[in-house]
């Protein structure tokens, strides 16, 4: 436990919604796949590692470990026991062609590098992303997922870890702040998507938060107000709910748009103008600001639900 705990503290940009945010997109992808990606995905899920498994050949089980494939990403920070652990060096440096990672910012650490792109906003200077991030990282696992599905024989060990990063970056892409840093307040190296930004939330005043540590709760936050009103909220009651809102409902254009660099790119915008917002160093969140969040986040965690499932499909027809 000791040592997820320091993995945690040594690499705070890495994290992006939290399990229970990334597992709510899944479900919704998972009513949204095709007939035959749905079973191409059962199969690749039973030759990953055992302990995201379907525990049964049920649905409701299936689609469980579905759910909770899209946190292992997350997992190997801190089990060094998994799967594919012998193939988590190498991966970690498939990017690094310029410099080899940078062990002070955690570079050669579980894949780090793939979970954000950091877009420079408010920024006098130039700061270009790194090479090894988010964008080439889900690039070549949507590559890999369909190239390895060829053929008579697909190596479903291989796709269930390309499967893993896809299902989990896809989410960490609709959370704006894993799409930039901010140079405002930080002017040499940026604040590594809000990491270094602390707020207060008005819900505990006496408790200093990381922006971006309140922001990979905003699924939660919408889901507990649902449950404050009396609503059921199991990952299937919430999708149903969520999906039916026409409010909630992504545009034609957006939920087709499959390009990782759109996301990117609207994901950067979203940061400065609605997550950003004019705040500073310390600031205590408004009423206002907590509420908009509550919206915002459902039409994030339905639209990239929508775009996961249209991924896999693609991959897997």
């Amino acid at each position: 436990m000791l040592t997820a705990i320091c993995l945690w503290c040594a690499a705070p940009s890495a994290l992006a919604w939290d399990a229970t945010g990334h597992m709510q997109i899944a479900d919704i992808a998972w009513t949204k796949l095709s007939p035959h990606a749905k079973l191409a995905v059962i199969a690749i899920l039973e030759a990953g590692d055992p302990g995201f498994r379907p525990v049964s050949s049920s649905d409701a089980d299936r689609r469980a470990a579905f759910r909770k494939a899209a946190t292992y990403c997350d997992v190997i920070k801190g089990d060094r026991t998994t799967q594919y652990e012998s193939i988590i060096p190498e991966m970690n440096l498939t990017f690094f062609k310029k410099h080899p990672p940078d062990p002070n910012n955690n570079e050669d650490n579980t894949c780090k590098t793939w979970h954000y792109y950091d877009t420079a906003i408010r920024d006098m200077g130039s700061h270009p992303a790194e090479d090894s991030n988010a964008l080439n990282a889900l690039t070549l696992a949507r590559e890999k997922l369909a190239s390895l599905d060829k053929g008579g024989s697909p190596d479903r060990k291989m796709q269930c870890w390309w499967l893993y990063w896809i299902e989990h970056v896809t989410g960490d892409l609709h959370q704006p702040l894993h799409c930039v840093s901010s140079y405002e307040f930080f002017p040499d190296k940026g604040d590594a998507g809000g990491n270094l930004l602390m707020i207060t939330d008005p819900a505990r005043p006496d408790r200093p938060s990381r922006l971006h540590g309140y922001w990979d709760g905003g699924i939660t936050h919408a889901i507990a107000l649902d449950r404050a009103a009396g609503l059921p909220v199991t990952p299937e009651d919430i999708t149903k709910r969520w999906c039916e809102d026409k409010a909630l409902k992504p545009s034609g254009k957006d939920a087709a748009d499959l390009k990782v660099a759109d996301w990117i790119k609207a994901g950067a915008v979203e940061a400065d103008k609605i997550v950003y917002d004019d705040l500073k160093q310390n600031s205590t969140l408004t009423a206002e600001y907590v509420a908009a969040q509550i919206p915002f986040c459902k039409k994030q965690a339905v639209l990239a639900g929508t775009r996961l499932a249209e991924v896999i499909n693609a991959a897997l027809k």
